[in-house]
């Protein structure tokens, strides 16, 4: 497998830059191989898709879901022109809802419907979040503190160290994240890293679409807040919106841009 055996883009959703490879046809192996090309070669790209544009379904390359893949996916399937749009995306069940607004934002719907026993579970600092597809745990600031300053000083060995943490959840997911929250500058910044399972894949993320929804999950049942804008490492926000009745989850809308970049 080379380069010139596929095509593909890549579009950053506010950092998280994302490659998206047109086809499907592609075995375990081969999509194994071709994200490898893909992330040797462009080394600020962090995650690859697989999209078919007719039929408008995008699959991980470790069949994980990816929020910001998906509006990624939104993005492409619209030609980059407002509108709205029904997708099939994979680790979750049904269609997912998506367009793009008159200011050139890209949203995301994603219908969640499960009460707070079914979405969260507290082990000791750690606050579990189950999210199809992935699992995110949202860790308050102040209780790996520490952590944060080792992604910031030797991002390697805090990979490591952190993906020894999430092994021990035993997920069922296809892919783990840890989701580390400080303040700065008076906002609530986070500072995502995400292991995919299929691909054995870690990264310290610049921009976590479900990092973002966790939080937003885990503040809305902790702090009763519904809508909440969070600063990512690349410096972009992203805005999630949730929509619940007491101690349930209808949906959730998560919005921020996405730009084509140049291969």
């Amino acid at each position: 497998m080379r380069e010139e055996n596929f095509n593909y883009k890549i579009l950053n959703p506010g950092g998280n830059k994302t490659a998206l490879v047109e086809g499907l046809n592609y075995s375990k192996e081969e999509r194994k191989i071709i994200n490898d090309i893909i992330l040797n070669k462009n080394k600020d790209v962090e995650q690859v898709g697989f999209i078919d544009k007719e039929k408008k379904i995008l699959e991980m390359a470790g069949g994980e879901f990816c929020m910001n893949a998906t509006r990624c996916a939104i993005y492409e399937f619209l030609n980059a022109k407002e509108g709205k749009i029904e997708l099939s995306v994979s680790g979750v069940k049904g269609k997912i809802k998506g367009g793009i607004n008159k200011d050139k934002s890209v949203y995301a719907k994603l219908n969640i419907k499960k009460s707070k026993e079914e979405l969260i579970e507290k082990r000791g600092i750690f606050n579990l979040v189950k999210l199809d597809g992935i699992l995110q745990v949202v860790v308050e600031e102040n209780n790996l503190d520490e952590f944060i300053l080792k992604l910031k000083e030797d991002e390697e060995k805090a990979k490591i160290e952190l993906k020894e943490i999430m092994e021990s959840f035993n997920s069922d997911e296809e892919a783990v994240g840890i989701v580390l929250l400080e303040k700065e500058n008076g906002k609530l910044k986070i500072n995502p890293v995400v292991w995919v399972k299929e691909i054995d894949t870690i990264f310290y993320e610049t921009a976590c679409g479900s990092g973002s929804l966790a939080t937003a999950i885990y503040k809305c049942f902790k702090e009763n807040i519904n809508e909440i804008e969070l600063l990512q490492p690349s410096g972009y926000s992203i805005n999630v919106k949730l929509e619940k009745r007491v101690f349930f989850i209808e949906n959730a809308i998560i919005t921020g841009i996405v730009v084509e970049e140049k291969i």
